[in-house]
């Protein structure tokens, strides 16, 4: 898998088109969840593409809050065919090196669906507080610093 990072102002309409059919085929379709996915964050993120042979199969977003020294990697998804062949931790792996060679700051964080906190353990977050229902799927707040 190849990784790349674009940021939301040099997205091309065919990068966005395809990042938006991806995370609906996930997150609304395959999840049954019938909220919005698209909002105001995407506009200020760098956005995460993996491809094998040019067909996309992955994607996250990393959203920089400088006034409070963080950020935030969210909407991870990897195309159903595409799962338990280890591009999700390539995916995490890639956003991770990312965000050192590029971001000076204290704290990384994400809001993990639940059933996924093993995995983000096991890439060094740590959750904090109870889970909670967001879009009606239970999720853990977890950091990295």
């Amino acid at each position: 898998m190849i990784t790349e990072v674009t940021h939301y102002n040099d997205l091309t309409k065919e990068d966005l088109y395809r990042l938006v059919y991806l995370r609906t085929q996930v997150f609304i379709v395959e999840q049954n969840c019938p909220y919005q996915d698209l909002d105001d964050l995407d506009r200020t993120a760098h956005h995460v593409f993996g491809t094998i042979n040019d067909d996309l199969i992955a994607v996250g977003r990393i959203i920089s809050v400088k006034d409070q020294n963080k950020v935030i990697i969210g909407r991870i998804a990897v195309s159903e065919n595409f799962r338990k062949m280890g591009y999700a931790r390539k995916l995490m792996e890639d956003i991770m090196q990312f965000i050192h060679v590029n971001y000076d700051l204290s704290l990384i964080e994400l809001s993990a669906q639940l059933y996924l906190k093993d995995f983000y353990n096991s890439m060094g977050f740590i959750e904090k507080g109870d889970s909670y229902l967001e879009d009606g799927i239970p999720h853990i707040y977890m950091y990295y610093n």
